[in-house]
């Protein structure tokens, strides 16, 4: 099995590079955790990335493709990614009218996701956004709703972003529409 950045391989690295190596038409894993659509990104759209652990939510990669995320990162078991894998997926996502980043509300993402924002704003020139998923009502009360978890709904705001972007709006309207769903 190929070794990415000559570090040693973690199930999570097996994971990608199995999952990568099986569908080779829809993934490409340009960096060691960093899995992008196959093809890469496409010149005038909207890019989205999100990202997060590997733990009992290791779904991400499964929603990288047309009409859904263009890149994600992925992180240990439930570890966020670093702000570096974050930064390396939106320039892969990045076709030149910026990048969407679309996650669940977790620490270590929220943190990491504005770190790689701001590195690929000020080293790259690349404009990103985000949007917060943050559906989970069991997990903080109404009067708290800013501390909820991003799980079940997901998929659809993966869904809804990934379309409008697909019809070429420009990134403040994918923006509004993600954070409308």
């Amino acid at each position: 099995m190929k070794k990415i950045l000559n570090q040693p391989e973690s199930y999570v690295d097996e994971m990608l590079s199995g999952f990568t190596a099986a569908h080779p038409e829809y993934y490409e894993q340009p960096d060691r955790r960093v899995i992008v659509r196959a093809g890469g990104s496409i010149q005038g759209k909207v890019g989205i990335v999100t990202g997060g652990g590997s733990g009992h939510l290791p779904i991400f990669t499964g929603y990288v493709g047309p009409g859904f995320l263009d890149a994600c990162a992925v992180g240990d078991v439930f570890a966020s990614p670093s702000a570096e894998q974050m930064a390396s997926a939106i320039r892969h996502a990045n076709g030149g009218t910026g990048v969407l980043r679309l996650y669940g509300n977790y620490g270590g993402d929220v943190m990491n996701f504005d770190m790689a924002g701001e590195m690929v704003e000020m080293e790259d020139d690349i404009a990103t956004t985000t949007v917060l998923l943050a559906d989970d009502v069991v997990s903080a009360p109404k009067q708290e709703a800013e501390k909820r978890r991003g799980v079940a709904g997901m998929v659809y705001a993966f869904k809804i972003a990934g379309a409008a972007a697909d019809t070429r709006a420009d990134l403040r309207e994918v923006t509004r529409i993600a954070q409308k769903a």
